[in-house]
Order: C-alpha cells, then sequence, then structure tokens
C-alpha cells in the first residue's frame, strides 16, 4: 500500500435514492425509476436517464418521457436504512469505515496497508464483495483529502499521491454543492465574479475570502485547494458516559425502539450537560435475543433526542432487514463503521457531505454469527465523542442549535410567535421590498415569489443595511446629478448626506432604471440605481425617485 497517511477511498452509488427506490418497492431490475423531492426529479436511474429523464423533471415530464416509469417520492429514511443494512459486506473486510451519506462511504486506506498489497487490490476485493454481496454499481474514487477523493468517485477515478491539487483546479465550481446547500447561494455569488473552476476560486487569497465570505467561505476555499478538513477543536474525553436499558421481551417494532431511544437519549444528554460538555458523536449498541450485537457510531451535529431516535430506528432496521433477505454474505452481523446523515442540516432535495465534519471511529471486529429473527432485548447508547459548548458552537440562524432551540421556544411561548422571527428572501426590486421576516419554525410565506422575474431587480451581494434617507449626489463641478433613461447626466463626483457630511465617491456603476407597479397607476414608481464606493470606504446603495437621489442600502 502507498505510505500516503491521508489517502483516503470512497465509493458511492450512482443515483443511490433511484436504487433505494427500487429495493424498497421491489422493482425489477432494468425497470426506470425516478425518484421526486419538492416536485422535481433528484435521482433517475440509468434506464430511466436513457428515455430523457433528467433531474429537475416533473413528474409531469417524467410521464411524458417515459410513461412506464416508476415515479416515487424520495424517502430519507428508507435511503438510510437500505444502505446501512446493505454495506455488510465490509464489515469481514476493513475495520473502518464512514457513512457520508446515504449511497456514499469512506474508508481510510491506512487502515487497509497490512491488509493489501497496495491500493488497486484493495479496491477490487472490497469493490467486488459489494457487488456480488449488494448487486448495486459502486464507483471507487481516491484521493488525499475526502472531498477530491468523492468528486473522484463520480468519476471512477484513482488520483496519484501529490496531485489532488491539480485535479480539483479543474473541477467546476458547482462541485462546491457536495459542501452542503448552505454553498448553492455562495456558488451563484461565485460564477458572477467569473470563478469557474475550482482552480479559479483556489487562487484567491484566503484572507481575502474569509474577510468577504466568512467562516464557511474560507472552509469551501480550502476544500477547493486540497486542505484536509481539521478536527473538532477541544476534544474532550473523559468517563465514559453511557446509559443502556434491558427489554422484558424482544421487539422488532421500529415505533416501540423510536420511543425507547427517546427516553434513552433524554438520559444521556441530560448526564453529558451535568458535564457541561457537548455529545457530537453517539454510539448505538442493540443486543439480539440469541446474542448477536449490532454497534455503530453516528455523527450528529445537533444532538437531541429525536435525532438520536432516528439513528437507532435506521440502525435497527436495516440490521433487521438485513437479516430477514440475506444482505449479508453471512447475514448483519456486528455493526462496524460510523455514519451520518448529512440531510438532517438543511431540508433540501439533495445530499451533500461535509468532509470537513468526518470522523473514522475504530469498531470492534464483526461477529461471525448469523443475526437471529427473535429481535431485539437491549439497548445502549454511548457518547463516542465530547467537547466544550464553544467547540461546538453555530450561527444563531441555524434552524435547530441544541439549546438555543429550547430558548427560541421559550420566547415564543412567554412573547408570541413573532418574538422570534428569522430573515429570508422574497420576490421585489428594492431591499426593502426582498426582506422577509418569518416567525421562527414557521413556513415562509413571501408575498411575491422569488422565483418570477424580476427585470432590473438587485443581484447578490445585498445590502447589509436598508434605509431611505435623502442625499444630494453631486458633479464636480457642484451641480446636482440627473438621471435620466439614457444614463447619468454627469459623472458623480461627492455625495452629501443630511448631517452635511460629504464624503467624495472614487467608483461608480453604471446606473440602470426601474419601473415597478407600472400596472396601478397609483402605486406606480420610476428610479433610477447607483451603486457607489466613497474615500472614506463605504459602499453604497442609492436610488433617484421623484426627483430626489435617496441612500436605499449599505454594504458591509
Amino acid at each position: 500500500m502507498s505510505d500516503e497517511p491521508d489517502r483516503t477511498l470512497v465509493l458511492t452509488v450512482p443515483d443511490w435514492p433511484a436504487v433505494a427506490a427500487a429495493i424498497g418497492h421491489d422493482i425489477a431490475p432494468g425497470r426506470p425509476v425516478a425518484v421526486l423531492h419538492a416536485g422535481k426529479v433528484i435521482a433517475a436511474n440509468a434506464p430511466a436517464r436513457a428515455s430523457g429523464i433528467t433531474a429537475g423533471n416533473n413528474k409531469r415530464a417524467v410521464g411524458y418521457r417515459c410513461p412506464e416509469a416508476h415515479v416515487a417520492v424520495w424517502d430519507e429514511e428508507a435511503d438510510n436504512r437500505h444502505f446501512s443494512a446493505g454495506v455488510g459486506a465490509l464489515e469481514d473486510l476493513v475495520a473502518r469505515f464512514t457513512l457520508l451519506s446515504p449511497g456514499t462511504l469512506a474508508i481510510p486506506l491506512d487502515s487497509l496497508r497490512h491488509g493489501y498489497a497496495d491500493e488497486a487490490s484493495a479496491v477490487e476485493t472490497l469493490v467486488s464483495a459489494l457487488v456480488d454481496d449488494t448487486g448495486w454499481e459502486f464507483f471507487p474514487g481516491i484521493a488525499d483529502t475526502v472531498f477530491a477523493a468523492v468528486l473522484a468517485a463520480g468519476q471512477a477515478r484513482r488520483v496519484e499521491p501529490g496531485q489532488t491539487v491539480d485535479f480539483l483546479s479543474a473541477q467546476p465550481i458547482t462541485t462546491l454543492e457536495y459542501a452542503g446547500t448552505e454553498a448553492t447561494a455562495l456558488i451563484e455569488v461565485f460564477l458572477q465574479l467569473g470563478l469557474r473552476t475550482l482552480g479559479d476560486f483556489a487562487r484567491l487569497e484566503a484572507k481575502d475570502v474569509n474577510a468577504r465570505f466568512g467562516a464557511f467561505g474560507r472552509h469551501l476555499h480550502d476544500l477547493a485547494s486540497g486542505r484536509a478538513g481539521a478536527p473538532l477543536a477541544d476534544h474532550v474525553r473523559g468517563e465514559q458516559l453511557d446509559v443502556e436499558l434491558d427489554l422484558d421481551a424482544p421487539t422488532t417494532r421500529s415505533d416501540t425502539l423510536g420511543f425507547l431511544a427517546r427516553q434513552l437519549g433524554a438520559d444521556l444528554l441530560a448526564k453529558v450537560r451535568r458535564q457541561g460538555l457537548v455529545c457530537t458523536q453517539i454510539t448505538i449498541e442493540l443486543d439480539a435475543a440469541a446474542g448477536q450485537s449490532s454497534s455503530r457510531t453516528w455523527r450528529i451535529e445537533d444532538m437531541q433526542e429525536n435525532a438520536i431516535a432516528d439513528r437507532l430506528r435506521w440502525q435497527a432496521e436495516g440490521w433487521l432487514a438485513g437479516a430477514n433477505t440475506g444482505a449479508g454474505a453471512s447475514g448483519p452481523k456486528q455493526d462496524s463503521g460510523s455514519g451520518q446523515n448529512p440531510r438532517t442540516t438543511q431540508n433540501s432535495g439533495t445530499a451533500q457531505a461535509d468532509p470537513q465534519a468526518l470522523d473514522i471511529v475504530d469498531e470492534p471486529a464483526p461477529d461471525a454469527e448469523d443475526f437471529s429473527e427473535d429481535g431485539i432485548i437491549a439497548l445502549r447508547l454511548i457518547a463516542a465523542e465530547l467537547t466544550t459548548p464553544i467547540g461546538a458552537t453555530r450561527s444563531l440562524f441555524d434552524e435547530n442549535t441544541g439549546q438555543i432551540t429550547y430558548t427560541l421556544e421559550r420566547l415564543q411561548g412567554l412573547f408570541g410567535p413573532d418574538a422570534v422571527l428569522v430573515p429570508g428572501i422574497q420576490g421585489g426590486w428594492d431591499p426593502a421590498e426582498t426582506n422577509l421576516w418569518t416567525p421562527w419554525q414557521q413556513a415562509a410565506a413571501p408575498e411575491r415569489s422569488p422565483a418570477a422575474p424580476w427585470p432590473g431587480a438587485l443581484h447578490a451581494p445585498r445590502p447589509t443595511t436598508v434605509e431611505h434617507s435623502a442625499v444630494d449626489v453631486l458633479a464636480a463641478d457642484g451641480s446636482p446629478v440627473e438621471a435620466r433613461p439614457s444614463g447619468l447626466g454627469a459623472a458623480p463626483a461627492t455625495i452629501r448626506f443630511p448631517t452635511g457630511q460629504t464624503e467624495t465617491i472614487t467608483d461608480y456603476s453604471g446606473s440602470w432604471p426601474i419601473e415597478s407597479g407600472w400596472w396601478d397607476p397609483s402605486r406606480t414608481v420610476y428610479r433610477t440605481r447607483l451603486q457607489v464606493v466613497t474615500d472614506a470606504g463605504r459602499a453604497l446603495l442609492l436610488s433617484k425617485e421623484h426627483g430626489q437621489w435617496y441612500l436605499t442600502g449599505r454594504y458591509r
């Protein structure tokens, strides 16, 4: 094997949601399958793609292109459950692996050095075992970082040691979508800035990216530059914190297991909080009535009892289903590896792995016995990774943030739903029109569709501060600058604020006119927009309407 310590092998099943849907609905191989989420196709198997079905098609388009196609609604739990059950063959072959997302897993190649002669033989053995065991098609990818290996797996490619940066530089900027749905908005900005490849992005100075796009932008820059993600800070491992429950009778009911897991999860999290810590990884152990066990470590960003219950149900259902269908070479045995569900952070239609948040956890050797159909008799939860609260702190604007969730719910209970509002974007021309404030945990109801065309609307980045104060925009000779549909009457040189303060305009954009509300004479507004930069280093958005210039936004 290679002496490179950080090489990673990623195995991915193309169009996994479609494969999982075919398994769940017992669809014969060769029949076209398309999976919808939010009314759009997010995955289609090879026969469906051959019939012309592509991502983004709606249900009507699917029926038009391929009437015999089976159309299924995306089922997140089924994706996790079927994949967890199907990768059992790896447990006899590797000691460590990580479930990046349903359909994709990663194996650190340094864990294979002693069992395989080189990377090629390791990949051939592992892929052959998985294909024989599941019947699924696996694409392998090898690179020096997890992110690069995920991209390489999409191309079934091995990136030579030390060539990861060159490989990444040629990839389109849109591949950053693998970092999560939060990256989508930034990708649009990057494209507007003329950044077409990861190499274009990586050539920017890291400090400039951090100053403009914040910590997440810097994280994307690290991925594009081929820098591996750092482990969690403030890692703490003290006494083992765990809880367990022995059942009076074995059960295979997922609802019963989920109910018990919620109670058990609440007890474990209470113990963790009493230590002044936060749990970021949890190991779930299940014991069968005949003595077999399943152990899997899950990383959960927002550790709550409901999230723990979901993972336990996925693990149990996958294990039980594997036992009944013979998914493993010798049945589902003791589960090893670590798993993560990346779709829980954002309510999006696609699953994206966050390579920086991944960890590989060593697990015991698998049990060679077959699983008993008598059911599960005992549950155990172990806090596998602990960190200080500051090390796990996330943005206040995230939907679920541990204790912050409880605090915000309490505020709404005391002062009403409008006491906690979440910012959003709706359709419109002006920054004041596009602002949308929605009570926390309620579905946004925009008055104007953001998807509709808004000719002349302001594009991202939008002003940080929105206002509407009268100002004077003057030419070099001190005369007011006129705004006409054909352009400005003179080059803007100075801006004078209501306080009497003046600043010199050092740079400015071209002006553009907007007419809004033209269908209603009482609401018609004609305005001309202008963006300027002053000698004080301020970037401002100006608007002239009814013969008066206004300061309508400030950029930071």
